[in-house]
């Protein structure tokens, strides 16, 4: 399993690193319109920062009702706009390098989502497709503002995706996000032993990735 996810440039872009930004993106994203533009590619499913499958995680039922997740936009984007204002970004972004990786459901998505960024936030963003080894290479060395693929985890467990898509200098942090208080959860996740306990703490660990988001999750 992986996760289909967008990536933002925080050392690169200044505006990345304001969080109203990041999650302003974040819900500007239609994602049942994103899972239906490649329907006939291959078969994906809402999903937020952690596996919907997995039984630590919020369930995918309860996930849609949240918004970025609902499958009416209209309340999310209405948000996103006010948040890039509050950011001082009313007028939008220009001139955004957006990497993406080589490959039919990236190249579909990464048109989408440019539109969806030009129309609800007026975020301008110039298409750049690269086969998957120059993809990765860019990606680590930090050569790009957006940057679109898919990641994977050894485990479905929220303890290896926590170091390794969102840990301070995980190797597949290209955002290069860091958060003190999730860093502290996910240390607490791998340590407790009491399933309840630690289905608490990944669930407060969603709720930060949700409002400081290190990624925008795509399906």
């Amino acid at each position: 399993s992986v996760i289909q996810a967008v990536y933002m440039n925080q050392k690169k872009v200044k505006a990345f690193q304001d969080v109203r930004v990041r999650r302003a993106i974040h819900l500007a994203m239609d994602r049942h319109v994103l899972v239906d533009v490649v329907k006939d590619t291959a078969p994906m499913q809402i999903g937020g920062f952690v596996y919907p499958f997995h039984e630590a995680s919020t369930p995918k039922a309860e996930l849609e009702k949240k918004l970025g997740y609902q499958k009416d936009p209209k309340a999310a984007i209405q948000e996103a706009q006010k948040l890039m204002k509050e950011a001082g970004f009313g007028q939008g972004i220009k001139g955004l390098d957006f990497l993406v990786r080589d490959a039919a459901t990236f190249k579909l998505w990464a048109v989408a989502i440019q539109a969806m960024l030009k129309e609800h936030l007026n975020i301008e963003c110039n298409l750049r497709v690269v086969q998957t080894s120059v993809w990765f290479d860019e990606a680590q060395a930090g050569n790009f503002d957006l940057a679109i693929s898919a990641i994977v985890s050894s485990l479905m467990d929220p303890s290896d995706i926590f170091s390794a898509w969102y840990g301070k200098g995980g190797p597949q942090n290209y955002s290069r996000w860091t958060n003190a208080s999730f860093h502290d959860l996910a240390s607490q996740v791998d340590r407790e032993l009491d399933d309840n306990r630690r289905k608490t703490l990944v669930r407060k660990a969603e709720d930060i990735l949700e409002s400081d988001p290190p990624l925008i999750p795509v399906a």
